[in-house]
């Protein structure tokens, strides 16, 4: 895998705000992200993400950010859809935890 950056919970907030093109996808089972998940996230769990990455357009290249509910599926979620060829990808430091612990919404 290519080396993937990671974004820290306000970080990412901004990029949200300033950038409507910033894809978040939330790599938990459907059941975790029904407890509780990022407002505007997708839920695409890591047995699904080789599909999604092939209909990913190669023609643009959004910023995706991957997560979870701390950090270890959301860096396995970005070296899978590295490794389909998918670019400009960050991770979210500390995933759905660190949101939460920054007071940040949940959905």
């Amino acid at each position: 895998m290519a080396s993937t950056d990671y974004v820290v919970v306000n970080e990412l907030g901004r990029l949200m705000k300033e950038d409507s093109g910033v894809t978040l996808i939330d790599a938990r089972t459907p059941e975790e992200f029904d407890e509780g998940h990022i407002p505007g996230a997708i839920n695409v769990p890591i047995v699904d993400l080789a599909e999604f990455a092939k209909k990913l357009s190669s023609t643009s290249d959004p910023l995706l950010v991957t997560m979870c509910g701390s950090s270890g599926r959301g860096a396995k979620a970005a070296a899978i859809l590295d490794s389909h060829g998918v670019k400009n990808i960050l991770i979210l430091d500390g995933g759905l935890k660190a949101w939460k612990d920054a007071g940040l919404p949940v959905a």
